[in-house]
């Protein structure tokens, strides 16, 4: 197969979507050296150690960080010109968005209905221009992938397509997150490692004003307690805006903004808990990412969230603050709890790994491919058999791995994933 890579997200800020589908990118062109992948994207991935595979080809373009309206023109007109060039037998566009008159064979991720459950949550123009574009794109698309059952029924009683058409691939959690630390300077910042932490965009759906609600009062019911509440995330004017009401404990409530992916490992393993009472998530990558940095969660019981932390978090009704300041008071004086919820987290962490998900996405890879126009989805064969006993023994042996000479040898230990 001749698979091109949308990778106009390449060249945008690294945040949730960003980061998944560079995640899922990486982790393929590692594992899959039979399939040709062209990635199309800016100048400055042409180069990149990331790409520097014999089977991998990277088209830089003229794709411009920050410049949303001329990259949305290249995606539309430009991209599907250069999958002709190149001889593309499968368009994948892994963060959203893809060209809409791509006439080609096509797979596209959508990550959540978010903007359709509940559109108030955005901005104007955002939410008027994806209801008009992402249902046009699930339609054309060949596959759709998303990344949880709550994703997917959203998907399938808003866009009304047949279930076959859309497949389900959990997305996992970075490595970065399950490493050693080289240094502590970020914790180091905020003085102790005594505080709460919440990661994520500043929008509507994410419930921060309950959060702050919520520390205040765990804060003045507890005057032994002196944790601090830090907050990593900005706005983005793709959202509504949010006006942050803090009342009491100013000095303790820490707007750090957006920082660096070390700097992020730091601050989570720093933590006494992570606090994240999201109204709607189509998947919910930052309680995943606390887990594995050894870190007590406690989240929403809404949307996608109980399905992907399972029962190793504290469950909460987001919208009750009395009952989130009792879940945070309960993790910070329960030692035992803790410890409990931090093994938990580990076991469910492991579920969620980038290699398990590239076996997903290449089964509809093969799915796909294999498909004949007009011909109903559910008669074409999946992935052979082999290949993806082989893509398992990939898994098993990477996610034991001590060592990056342990890498390669799962992959070369396999040899081809040609049956």
């Amino acid at each position: 197969m001749r698979i091109g890579i949308n990778g106009r997200f390449l060249i945008a800020k690294r945040t949730g979507v960003q980061r998944a589908a560079y995640n899922l990118i990486r982790t393929l062109i590692e594992v899959d050296r039979d399939n040709e992948y062209v990635i199309f994207t800016g100048h400055e991935q042409v180069g990149a150690q990331d790409w520097n595979y014999s089977n991998v080809t990277v088209v830089g373009d003229d794709l411009r960080p920050s410049e949303s309206f001329r990259n949305h023109f290249w995606e539309q007109i430009r991209l599907p010109k250069l999958s002709k060039k190149y001889n593309i037998d499968i368009l994948h566009s892994p963060a959203n968005i893809a060209p809409l008159f791509y006439s080609g064979k096509s797979i596209i991720n959508i990550h959540d209905l978010c903007f359709v459950v509940n559109p108030q949550w955005y901005s104007f123009a955002f939410r008027t221009v994806y209801n008009l574009i992402i249902p046009q794109l699930a339609k054309r698309a060949t596959k759709v992938i998303t990344n949880s059952n709550n994703s997917k029924n959203d998907i399938l009683q808003h866009f009304n397509l047949p279930a076959e058409r859309v497949s389900l691939v959990y997305w996992a959690v970075d490595d970065t997150f399950s490493l050693p630390l080289i240094n502590n300077e970020a914790v180091a910042t905020i003085g102790e490692r005594d505080y709460i932490l919440y990661v994520g965009s500043l929008e509507p759906r994410k419930n921060i004003n309950i959060l702050i609600e919520a520390y205040e009062q765990l804060r003045r019911q507890n005057p032994t307690i002196k944790t601090k509440l830090v907050l990593i995330g900005g706005e983005s004017p793709l959202f509504a805006a949010v006006q942050l009401n803090v009342r009491e404990y100013r000095d303790d409530i820490i707007f750090k903004g957006f920082v660096t992916d070390s700097e992020l490992s730091a601050y989570y393993r720093g933590a006494r808990l992570m606090a994240y009472p999201s109204l709607y998530e189509g998947f919910g990558l930052p309680p995943l990412e606390a887990m594995a940095s050894g870190v007590p969660v406690v989240t929403s019981s809404s949307s996608s969230i109980p399905e992907v932390v399972g029962s190793a978090a504290v469950l909460v009704n987001p919208r009750d603050c009395k009952q989130l300041t009792d879940a945070l008071h309960r993790v910070l004086t329960d030692e035992h709890l803790c410890k409990e919820m931090i093994a938990e987290g580990f076991t469910q962490v492991a579920k969620f790994n980038w290699y398990r998900v590239v076996r997903g996405v290449l089964g509809v890879y093969h799915e796909v491919y294999k498909r004949i126009d007009k011909q109903p989805v559910t008669v074409q064969a999946f992935m052979p058999r082999a290949i993806w006993n082989k893509l398992k023994n990939i898994e098993k042996i990477r996610t034991e791995a001590v060592d990056e000479s342990d890498v390669q040898k799962a992959i070369t230990f396999t040899g081809s994933l040609q049956p």
